[in-house]
């Protein structure tokens, strides 16, 4: 059965382009852009030349991360597309919960009660300047660097809201709850009233619960990759997924493949016309699909293999678990191998079987990078943090590694001239492939972000997305060659093709020209 139908589809020509980016990390998958169109040196003061936004699509709780990709003169993107719809129903969801100040908290019991009774007795004369001082002295105290990166902002501000701050062990307890929904509002209150929760909590509570429930649609967007002018669009339905749902869109062999929010797709790239839709293993995966010898692989859960002709599955691996990090290929002499990053582990899987041919320590959300028999990773572990292995048919001998925090560990590193380059967690390092040397290491405001690598320079968001840089690749010392305020998303990454830049915003996509020779193709 077709899921997907028509919506507002028509054609227009587009003019091929010369450079692809087919999949999440480019056409390689490695972050490098192949075509050889100069870009300019430094940006103008107001930045690279804007030329064109498309129409709105959402982002973030509305729409997922998800970058886009740029083929045969087309870009698309996939989203599930997320909405409130005015309902008699009422519901208790992840975001209803993040309203509220849910966190997850993988402190000490004890410490997460010293919290609470501080934050308790804070006296009315502890306000403004003074407040914040004291805050901020109490997590220099109690919480070490790491706690204070993930949470030293959300403690201080539970303490700035003082009694008016829901108890956390109420937040833990409706999270542990999960999602709920209710026929009307009564329910809705017979249920919260039945909670063994404080009386601020479920006033909080029903304030927060709007009278609408979530809805939402699988969908993918393509339009003309010079203009932004919509080409199609199709819907499927869905079901609500928030921003997890952050998978990019690959092309291959005239064919889209994308992950929704409870199925794949495989969808005719030139028509929009589907061509098949599997259900997926786990829903609203964040991982994109690498397709390869006529099977398309994905981490939706466990990595899972899918016949690109009939979407038919054909392994599951559950060795390899997780919702974020995609797949790689790793060709050796004579074989090829899957590589993935599972939660803990880095693991190699036979394409053919899905049988797991070896494994070594790390893991986490980022994404393997490859050249040649080396692998690169920025691991979760902060034993592993940033390092380099290099790649056998039975194995993966580390050659060095710079253990790091694992604060927004999720960017993907870029092999480039022999030097390894990352921009993710607090840092921009370059270091040398073969030695491990480390070039240079500077402290900046990395974003989720991967980075891409064109004509020789690195081009990177900053401050959640607020600000695009752009860096040499000199291997002798760090220099910024460009920066401007983009206002892009902190989590899709770049996209260079035909020295246009390709980036998703809030509530659209938009493309620049970085173009050392504007108009010359």
């Amino acid at each position: 059965m077709n899921r997907f139908f028509s919506f507002g589809c028509f054609l227009v020509a587009a003019a091929a382009t010369a450079g692809d980016w087919t999949q999440w990390r480019g056409s390689q998958r490695n972050g490098l852009v192949s075509s050889g169109v100069p870009l300019l040196d430094a940006w103008p003061e107001n930045g690279p030349n804007l030329l064109w936004r498309s129409e709105t699509i959402p982002s973030g709780d509305d729409g997922g991360h998800g970058s886009l990709v740029v083929a045969d003169g087309k870009a698309y993107i996939s989203l599930v597309w997320q909405d409130d719809q005015p309902s008699e129903n009422r519901e208790i969801n992840e975001l209803i919960l993040r309203k509220l100040g849910h966190r997850s908290l993988a402190l000490p019991e004890l410490l997460i009660e010293k919290m609470e009774k501080d934050r308790l007795s804070l006296g009315p004369q502890l306000r403004g300047r003074r407040l914040i001082e004291w805050a901020e002295k109490w997590v220099d105290d109690n919480l070490d660097k790491d706690q204070t990166k993930r949470i030293g902002s959300w403690i201080i501000s539970r303490f700035k809201k003082g009694k008016a701050a829901i108890p956390y062990a109420d937040l833990r307890t409706l999270a542990q709850l999960g999602n709920q929904r209710f026929p009307n509002d009564a329910a809705l209150r017979e249920w919260v009233t039945g909670r063994d929760i404080s009386d601020l909590a479920k006033r909080e509570l029903l304030k927060a619960v709007p009278n609408s429930v979530r809805v939402a649609k699988d969908v993918v967007i393509c339009l003309d990759a010079m203009t932004g002018k919509r080409l199609w669009k199709i819907e499927a339905p869905g079901e609500p997924t928030g921003r997890k749902s952050s998978s990019t869109p690959c092309v291959a062999g005239g064919r889209l493949f994308t992950a929704g929010s409870t199925h794949a797709h495989c969808i005719d790239a030139g028509t929009g016309k589907q061509l098949w839709a599997t259900p997926l293993p786990s829903k609203g995966p964040a991982s994109s699909f690498l397709v390869a010898d006529g099977t398309a692989f994905l981490l939706a859960g466990q990595l899972t293999a899918f016949d690109v002709n009939t979407g038919r599955v054909l392994w599951r691996n559950k060795n390899v678990r997780g919702n974020a990090s995609s797949p790689v290929l790793w060709r050796g002499k004579g074989l090829s191998q899957v590589i993935c990053s599972d939660r803990k582990a880095y693991v190699a899987v036979d394409p053919a079987t899905g049988k797991t041919v070896w494994q070594t320590p790390g893991g986490g959300d980022s994404t393997p990078v490859i050249s040649g028999d080396w692998m690169v990773v920025y691991s979760k572990d902060k034993q592993v943090g940033l390092a380099a292995y290099r790649l056998a048919g039975d194995g993966a001998t580390q050659a060095w590694s710079f253990p790091m925090s694992e604060r927004r560990s999720q960017s993907t590193p870029v092999i480039y001239d022999r030097h390894a380059y990352l921009t993710g967690g607090e840092w921009h390092m370059c270091v040398e492939l073969a030695t491990g040397k480390r070039r240079w290491k500077e402290s900046r405001q990395s974003t989720i972000s991967s980075p891409v690598i064109a004509d020789g320079k690195l081009i990177a968001l900053e401050k959640k997305g607020s600000d695009l840089v752009m860096i040499d690749t000199n291997r002798k010392e760090h220099r910024e060659l460009g920066r401007t305020r983009i206002k892009a998303m902190r989590c899709p990454s770049p996209v260079v093709v035909d020295g246009r830049l390709y980036l998703r915003m809030a509530n659209n996509l938009s493309c620049f020209d970085l173009r050392a020779k504007p108009g010359v193709q």
